[in-house]
């Protein structure tokens, strides 16, 4: 075995005290022919996780290197800086609430990338968990639908199962030649799960394994998952947007379709931002979509229903009616 490691394992930890140490164990039983190291990445934790990351540091000091913030620094800013320092093949991310379900997982993900020079990322299949709601019917489900199969997916030309699948932050291998992090204007583009996949599909193609590999908790804590439906469409919304821009609109026919699936986009809106609008243009008639949808929420949330009715229709489609009174503020 070659002493010096292929693959850093990316572990992002904020208040992960009665998951973390499941976490990492996860990652300390990988077999594999080769050496990879553990980045213990700690965004100044205040429930005893930093605690833990010390002890295991101290018993696995060949194997674990831990980074831990004297003050919070956010999830973007903690993995960016972190992404600058990696110096192995390969890189893995892992967050402390989640976890890998098969030692074989490292050695696999390794196989495919040296054998598909092509792929500049591999992914795989994980379990959907929801400790805090087990009743929840989405609770023991596949991330990814079982009808897609293994095989290379390149930049989807437009969102459909056909060319896009969105494989979970857990099952994530990078080639660390395809960071390209001098080419980065925006840290989320490295650093945000969405925005990374279109990152590196920009560099190569990914490879998907059909084979469960990590579980993902979903705990309703977090900065996505604890928000109402409509703040995360808007949430999900604005990463797009972000996306687009980043890119200068190269693909922007495709990003636009992603935008109206999170949040309304009239027909006049579309054909004129599709066919019509200047790339200079786009940044304002985007953060206007963006503004008026963030309105309609606020709106919704300083108003009291007085009526609500649904109306079904054919394919699925509804007609909803609402009708509200404005509290006062």
């Amino acid at each position: 075995m070659n002493n010096k490691p292929s693959v850093t394992v990316l572990l992002v930890t904020y208040n992960h005290v009665s998951t973390f140490e499941k976490a990492i164990e996860s990652i300390l039983e990988q077999k594999t022919d080769f050496n990879f190291k553990i980045l213990v990445l700690d965004d100044a934790s205040t429930d005893g996780t930093s605690d833990l990351v010390r002890m295991y540091a101290r018993k696995y000091p060949e194997k674990i290197i831990p980074v831990i913030r004297e003050s919070n620094l956010g999830g973007i800013r903690n993995v960016f800086q972190a992404l600058k320092n990696i110096d192995t093949k390969y890189y893995a991310t892992l967050e402390g609430d989640d976890y890998w379900c098969d030692e074989t997982k490292l050695q696999t993900q390794v196989n495919i990338l040296e054998n598909n020079q092509d792929c500049s990322f591999c992914c795989h299949n994980s379990y959907r968990k929801y400790p805090n709601d087990e009743a929840n019917p989405k609770n023991n489900t596949l991330f990814i639908n079982k009808k897609v199969k293994s095989g290379k997916f390149a930049f989807p030309k437009k969102i459909c199962r056909s060319q896009y699948i969105e494989p979970h932050y857990s099952s994530r291998m990078y080639r660390t030649s395809c960071l390209h992090l001098e080419q980065v204007k925006n840290p989320i583009m490295v650093c945000y799960d969405i925005a990374s996949m279109f990152w590196f599909l920009h560099f190569g193609k990914m490879y998907y394994i059909d084979k469960v590999m990590s579980v993902y908790n979903f705990s309703y804590n977090g900065v996505y998952s604890s928000k109402d439906s409509d703040t995360q469409h808007y949430m999900s919304a604005n990463v797009i947007n972000e996306i687009n821009k980043c890119f200068d609109y190269k693909y922007n026919s495709m990003f636009l379709d992603f935008f109206k699936r999170k949040i309304p986009v009239s027909l006049i809106n579309t054909l004129y931002i599709r066919y019509f609008a200047k790339n200079n243009q786009l940044a304002k008639i985007y953060a206007d979509l963006l503004n008026k949808y963030s309105w309609r929420i606020n709106k919704r949330i300083n108003s009291k229903i007085l009526f609500e009715s649904v109306i079904s229709l054919w394919n699925g489609k509804r007609i909803c009616i609402e009708v509200r009174r404005e509290k006062e503020m």
